[in-house]
């Protein structure tokens, strides 16, 4: 019974590994920021940089993110850039009705 209490089962075999409360890729955006923030003097912007990218990248792994940004990118991007026949550019805001 003593070896069955050390002996840790997870819940799924599909969970990621973590360091403290993020991902692998996670921390490793979440350093990078850090980093980027030390090497051009901006500590705190770096620090903010950071958790802007895990939380992105957590969107991103849900799935929506690419809803999201696809509907940025319309908004933002040329018009022409996608070749949507279906819908107006995204330059004509006037709404006819």
């Amino acid at each position: 019974m003593a070896q069955a209490d050390r002996t840790r089962i997870p819940a799924t075999l599909d969970d990621p590994e973590k360091l403290a409360f993020w991902t692998i890729d996670e921390f490793v955006l979440l350093i990078g920021g850090f980093m980027l923030g030390i090497l051009l003097g901006r500590f705190v912007e770096g620090i903010l940089l950071g958790f802007a990218a895990v939380f992105a990248i957590k969107k991103f792994k849900r799935g929506e993110s690419l809803r999201a940004l696809r509907h940025a990118a319309y908004w933002v991007l040329p018009s022409g850039l996608f070749g949507l026949q279906a819908t107006l550019p995204s330059h004509k805001r006037d709404l006819a009705g």
